[in-house]
């Protein structure tokens, strides 16, 4: 699918990944449509980046704010072609606390929602938008990619609410893809390892980032967000990237100890 002119929904466009995809698309010639939390954000992120581009606030865990965005992007841009999702939580979650009880079910609960819940929702509703596009001349109608972490296969101390977020979006992919074989549109799933984006502020310092960083095969630093954004635009233009969980990591596994 050819990016140019095409509309691409961003869930998570506000900071990190998804701000870094949002300014990439927009730069090739896209529709961009920045959804977050704050929609002032949203809205000003937007409004730098042209008249192709939409700040729209919503939670993706509500329903309801999540089809009024979708409606409002429609409304906006007339389809949905793309939806990138790279919103996200993480926190410290074990099975056990430090002193050898067990661990509060607030933070987990969190995290499945954000993550996992949040995710389904956004990918369904554009989905369903994008079962209404006339298919292009491969017979594509729309492409989904959503954003999990090396976490997802080998996740360690501390990790084990954030590792199962992670994975079941994973999980996630394939019967995504084959739900929609045959109708045009594809579903992929980045593996993201270490990128420098405020995910991690507040959850780890500069000392144990630069600790994990010799642990990436190379090169040895964290990822930057146009990185992951050229990536994305790949998935979308290579049409025979379906179903599929790629690695972007430079080779990066986590350790027992982060």
């Amino acid at each position: 699918m050819k990016i140019q002119g095409k509309t691409a929904f961003i869930a998570g466009a506000t900071s990190g990944l998804g701000l870094g995809a949002a300014r990439h698309f927009a730069e090739r010639g896209a529709n961009v449509v920045l959804v977050g939390r704050r929609r002032e954000l949203a809205e000003k992120l937007a409004a730098e980046l042209g008249d192709n581009a939409l700040g729209l606030g919503a939670d993706i865990t509500d329903p309801e704010q999540v089809t009024a965005a979708i409606q409002a992007t429609v409304d906006r841009f007339g389809a949905i072609d793309i939806n990138l999702n790279t919103a996200g939580y993480i926190a410290a979650v074990g099975l056990t606390t430090a002193d050898g009880t067990p661990t509060d079910l607030a933070e987990f609960s969190r995290m499945v929602t954000t993550n996992v819940v949040g995710t389904f929702n956004v990918m369904s509703q554009a989905a369903a938008a994008m079962l209404n596009n006339e298919p292009d001349d491969d017979g594509e109608r729309g492409v989904i990619i959503n954003t999990s972490s090396a976490a997802a296969h080998d996740g360690t101390v501390g990790m084990v609410g954030y590792s199962a977020t992670k994975a079941a979006l994973v999980g996630m992919t394939l019967p995504a893809a084959r739900e929609f074989a045959g109708r045009g549109i594809r579903v992929n799933t980045i593996v993201a390892g270490g990128f420098d984006t405020p995910i991690f502020d507040g959850f780890t310092d500069d000392a144990a980032i630069a600790q994990q960083v010799q642990h990436f095969a190379g090169p040895r630093r964290l990822g930057r967000p146009e990185e992951f954004a050229a990536f994305a635009a790949h998935l979308v233009e290579n049409g025979y990237f379906n179903a599929s969980n790629p690695r972007l990591d430079a080779g990066y596994r986590i350790p027992l100890q982060f």
